[in-house]
């Protein structure tokens, strides 16, 4: 633990701890450079020998790192204080999704649909850097003060190219919300976070989740078998096409669930549209063909002392018979006794012996062999060894597994089935990447229908800018790229055309001369000004006051006009040695945060003989790649330099003379 006042990293003070996990604490920081409170999540001591548990605590990070988003709880940095690693994201101030559903059951269903929107959103911009949750659960979805969602624990998180296997006998994530073939311990894809997330829908529209139980196996094994409880019949006033949502989401067949986040978004965006009050129930196509867990043994021997015990006593309660002498009832009672211990004895033998038939598969039982990148050929040979037959052969892209070979099979390798069965496979018909095309400057319906034939799936943005409207200005992934179409969403950014400047509220500028710097930054702020501040010495101002200022006092200046400040640096000294040096840089435009047109917002902190760390020394906003020239003066010591582009520091570094 760490104790309250230390300051991490030379720049986080603790202030509290939020709370302690299983592989790191998380503590309530102030950074002292931005003044702002962050959340530091700090691994634990005991574990930081561990090397599997610093890889997933870098992972956690990288993957969080990565995603850019509204809706996904941001990491500011990344460091090592004294060997403990930490990160630094932001401090989300509110509950989590499962406290907050407590303290306010029931929900409007257009409320549930605006907070399932967000998080659906966020999970698709991780499936778009294929990255999978694996997780996902209210604990892990936190809500700000302003009701914005915010997805947080990417600590089991896998990028599709890594491994996606999951260990049957490791529990990732929470039982409650994991789909059947996560708790089968087999291939995790992205259907498997849209299982959670019907869960997640579920409970939100119930009040809880649908399957509980006494062990974490009880659980599972009702999310492998029993059908998700109706929530119609629970509450009549849920629209069948809600709750089709949510079955079609937690199909127990990864094949019968969307397939995409963005296709479940979109199906529940109207799924309170009165044009679909009659659509029937969903019902799935495919038969899972799922196979038993390996805790049926033990579960059926369980069953076995349940039903011994009870026959026990079912024995002592036919033992309580009447007699009309006390030889009658001694005989009655010896008699029943052996009869039932006999039985009793019989149905245990017949219980071990089925225990044993499934434990050992029976004789005319076999195993499905790993046929996994065999042609169809050594596969023939593979099953007939095994006794079993081909059966369907269908083809799918793959990037990884080369045209002709086997991608998988079902039955599952491993699967447990009667010879003479047949064994489906899919076969690689190659990599299947699509070219993507060049749509900027077709209208969106044009774009959007040139994508879609080619098997893409569009989203779409608007922005303003000086391209007639209704036109594509740009897009998610570069013509040229070659990616699987299927698996592909790009998104579009739409012309409205250009921005009708309101009348902007004018403000008559005041006498700024003889104000302090921070006064003349809340000004400028306050009545949405560009502020742009000189310096000169002065022997009549003190340091650190206006000296003059452009335009003249009781000018008339609109929002977003620059107003200029002179600041005094003080008397000249006549032994003064400072030197004067110039920073220059250049901060890239970021098209995807352009703050609905305003562009990338840049704000700037420098530290020398005459500028303090905690004052922003220029605060603006940039549409295009911009070069910055930042001049200092150092007599002594070094500068500092911060700069922070839409919350995020890009530039962090010292100014040595």
């Amino acid at each position: 633990m760490i104790t309250q006042g230390y300051l991490l990293g030379e720049r986080y003070k603790i202030l509290d701890t939020l709370g302690e996990g299983g592989m790191a604490n998380v503590y309530l920081a102030e950074d002292i450079i931005l003044q702002r409170k962050v959340a530091v999540k700090v691994l634990r001591l005991d574990l930081q020998r561990d090397p599997q548990t610093l890889h997933r605590f870098r992972r956690e990070a990288l993957a969080t790192s990565e995603l850019s988003h509204p809706n996904i709880v941001s990491v500011l940095d990344i460091g090592t204080d004294q060997g403990s690693p930490y990160m630094v994201m932001e401090y989300v101030k509110g509950p989590d999704l499962h406290q907050y559903l407590h303290d306010h059951y029931p929900l409007p269903f257009d409320l549930i649909i605006k907070i399932m929107d967000q998080i659906l959103s966020a999970v698709a911009l991780a499936h778009k850097h294929n990255v999978i949750h694996r997780d996902l659960k209210p604990e892990n979805i936190l809500i700000d003060e302003n009701g914005k969602i915010k997805i947080a624990d990417f600590g089991i998180a896998v990028a599709l190219n890594q491994s996606t296997i999951t260990q049957t006998n490791s529990t990732m994530g929470s039982v409650h919300y994991m789909s059947p073939e996560q708790t089968r311990g087999g291939m995790v894809t992205k259907q498997s976070d849209i299982y959670s997330l019907g869960i997640i829908l579920y409970e939100l529209i119930a009040g809880k989740v649908p399957f509980g139980g006494d062990s974490p196996i009880s659980i599972a094994l009702k999310h492998t078998h029993e059908p998700i409880p109706s929530l119609t019949k629970q509450n009549p006033a849920v629209p069948q096409a809600l709750e089709n949502v949510v079955l079609k989401a937690t199909a127990k067949d990864p094949r019968d669930r969307y397939r995409s986040v963005i296709d479940m978004r979109s199906d529940l965006d109207t799924s309170l549209d009165p044009k679909r009050a009659l659509e029937p129930v969903f019902l799935p196509q495919h038969d899972p063909n799922i196979e038993e867990t390996r805790v049926l043994p033990v579960l059926i021997k369980d069953h076995a002392e349940e039903m011994s015990q009870a026959n026990q006593n079912d024995k002592k309660a036919k033992n309580k018979k009447p007699a009309s002498d006390k030889q009658k009832k001694g005989f009655w009672r010896n008699f029943y006794e052996h009869k039932f211990w006999f039985l009793g004895s019989i149905f245990s033998v017949i219980v071990i012996l089925l225990i044993l038939l499934l434990a050992l598969g029976g004789r005319n039982s076999t195993q499905v062999p790993d046929l996994t990148n065999f042609t169809q050929s050594q596969a023939r040979d593979s099953l007939n060894a095994a006794g079993l037959e081909i059966g369907d052969v269908s083809y799918q892209h793959s990037d990884k597994v080369e045209k002709g070979h086997i991608i998988s099979s079902l039955p599952n390798k491993g699967s447990t089935i009667q010879r003479g069965q047949t064994v489906d496979l899919i076969i690689s018909s190659g990599s299947g990447k699509t070219e993507v095309p060049d749509v900027t400057g077709l209208t969106y319906n044009q774009a959007k229908k040139k994508l879609t034939k080619l098997g893409f799936s569009v989203s779409r943005e608007d922005s303003y800018s000086d391209s007639t409207k209704g036109t594509v200005i740009n897009q998610s992934i570069l013509a040229g790229e070659k990616v699987g179409a299927s698996e592909t969403t790009i998104t579009l950014i739409v012309s409205r055309g250009k921005k009708s400047k309101p009348k902007s509220k004018t403000v008559k500028l005041r006498d700024l001369v003889g104000y302090s710097l921070k006064s003349v930054q809340d000004y400028a702020q306050e009545n949405g000004l560009i502020l742009k501040t000189e310096e000169q010495y002065s022997d009549s101002i003190d340091n650190g006051l206006v000296i003059t200022q452009n335009p003249e006092p009781g000018s008339t200046l609109s929002k977003g006009d620059t107003l200029t400040v002179t600041v005094s640096k003080g008397k000249q000294s006549s032994t003064n040695n400072s030197e004067k040096i110039t920073k220059s840089f250049t901060v890239d435009y970021d098209l995807n945060n352009a703050n609905n047109g305003q562009g990338n917002h840049v704000q700037i902190y420098i530290a020398d003989d005459s500028h303090q760390i905690e004052n922003i020394y220029r605060d603006q906003y940039i549409k295009q790649d911009t070069n910055f020239s930042i001049p200092f003066e150092i007599s002594k010591g070094t500068g500092t330099l911060i700069v922070v582009k839409d919350g995020t520091t890009i530039i962090n570094e010292r100014i040595n003379k």
